[in-house]
């Protein structure tokens, strides 16, 4: 005992200078010296490597501490600066009219020159399955023939609530409800869109699935769809009796892409509550790159009234329908993940992911001899060629700037009553200057 005592002594005495292998090296001595046994050479190790590895916790215990007292404060402002997302689009546009009123051929042309669209986008990640964006809109400002009122409206306003890897979803608010897809790659709208967008708040539930199933029910209030058919300028009725006021109206819609990134079908049913009896209609569409030639992509879509009420001072129903097709080729083309340009999100994601873009576009409206039965007209045929072009982009930063040109032909079935003093076509020319962030 007295020799592990003086063991001890000498190695405290020599610890500032005797670590690691020095201390090994004075142990040794000593038990080749006969000064401890071999037994004690055991215990003085173990009890400086237990000191050292006290020293070593005490050591990294306080490093901790001096991290954690030196860590900045969370930044809350910051964080949740990051979950909010600014975007807009500003549109200003000039159009010339070959007939400034195509009631009168005699009338001469027309030209106008207007803001477009200025939109403003707000959305916010509350959470990863929580989504609320808002769009700001004010359209048509100083065009004389749409007639803008320059006032700022609430164009969309939607709250969603979808978790990555789960298959549920739900959306609730304003904004053009799952009927249509309307692929725009001009200036001017399709014509399905000027026809049957549905534009209401309603109720979305649905689900999505592999091979990019989705499949959705909508439910809002209204007659939203045969307000806008009948405003749209593509032929000429009015409506019967009183509009209806019960959430009674509801969209049945599905799509799938067989071929992602090539190919995509989907479809859906409306019901309206009607005047008198229900009004019902059927979309079909696709969309389909060439494979290969991803840059080169046709988008076609076709509505279809299955049931219509008696218009004012008609006797019977006329079930009109409706056909778009576009052949659109984007130079130095990416991956076009965004189709549709019903909503402010895939109108900035058209400007800011593609390039140089050219597109010509066929569309047809039948009226179902509305015209001839009832001496009056409607559109028949729509043709279109335009291009795009963005002279200034910045990927990183989600800006561009772009011009735009497109040429318009429509022709008219004119009732034989009609052809003397309404004109029979008209042709269109627009050209566009816009931004986007």
């Amino acid at each position: 005992m007295k020799k592990l005592f003086m063991a001890l002594v000498f190695c405290m005495l020599f610890a500032p200078l005797a670590y690691g292998g020095e201390t090994d090296h004075i142990l040794n001595i000593l038990l080749k010296k006969g000064v401890i046994s071999e037994q004690e050479y055991e215990a003085v190790k173990g009890e400086l490597k237990t000191g050292e590895e006290k020293k070593q916790v005490q050591l990294n215990t306080k490093i901790a501490e001096a991290i954690e007292y030196n860590k900045p404060e969370k930044d809350e402002a910051g964080e949740w600066a990051k979950r909010i997302k600014l975007s807009g689009l500003f549109e200003g546009e000039y159009r010339w009219m070959e007939f400034r009123d195509v009631s009168d051929k005699n009338s001469d042309s027309t030209s106008d020159l207007y803001l477009r669209r200025i939109e403003l986008g707000l959305e916010a990640g509350l959470t990863d399955w929580i989504n609320a964006t808002a769009v700001l809109n004010s359209e048509f400002i100083g065009d004389d023939v749409n007639q803008g009122d320059e006032k700022i409206t609430v164009d969309e306003a939607v709250i969603t609530l979808q978790k990555e890897d789960f298959p549920l979803y739900l959306v609730i608010g304003k904004k053009a409800q799952p009927f249509g897809v309307f692929e725009n790659h001009l200036i001017t709208d399709p014509m399905t869109q000027d026809a049957f967008e549905t534009k209401r708040v309603g109720l979305t539930v649905g689900s999505a699935g592999p091979v990019g199933l989705d499949m959705s029910a909508t439910l809002y209030k209204g007659e939203e769809q045969m307000d806008h058919l009948v405003e749209s300028g593509l032929f000429e009725v009015t409506r019967a009796g009183e509009a209806t006021d019960d959430v009674g109206s509801y969209i049945l819609s599905a799509s799938i892409s067989p071929m992602e990134d090539h190919l995509q079908f989907f479809a859906a049913y409306l019901s309206e509550p009607g005047r008198g009896k229900r009004n019902t209609t059927m979309n079909f569409g696709f969309s389909a790159a060439v494979p290969g030639l991803q840059a080169l992509r046709f988008d076609g879509e076709y509505m279809k009234a299955l049931n219509r009420e008696l218009y004012d001072g008609l006797d019977e129903t006329f079930k009109e329908g409706v056909f778009s097709v576009t052949a659109s080729y984007v130079l130095d083309n990416g991956d076009r993940e965004d189709i549709g340009g019903a909503t402010f999100a895939e109108r900035v994601a058209h400007v800011l992911e593609e390039p140089l873009h050219f597109a010509a576009r066929y569309e047809s409206f039948d009226d179902d001899e509305l015209a001839e039965k009832t001496s009056s007209w409607s559109a028949k045929n729509r043709y279109s060629l335009g291009v795009r072009y963005p002279f200034y982009r910045d990927e990183e930063k989600g800006l561009a700037a772009y011009v735009a040109a497109e040429y318009r032909y429509t022709d008219y079935r004119l009732h034989s009553s009609l052809e003397d003093t309404r004109a029979d076509n008209n042709q269109e020319m627009f050209a566009r200057l816009g931004v986007a962030f």
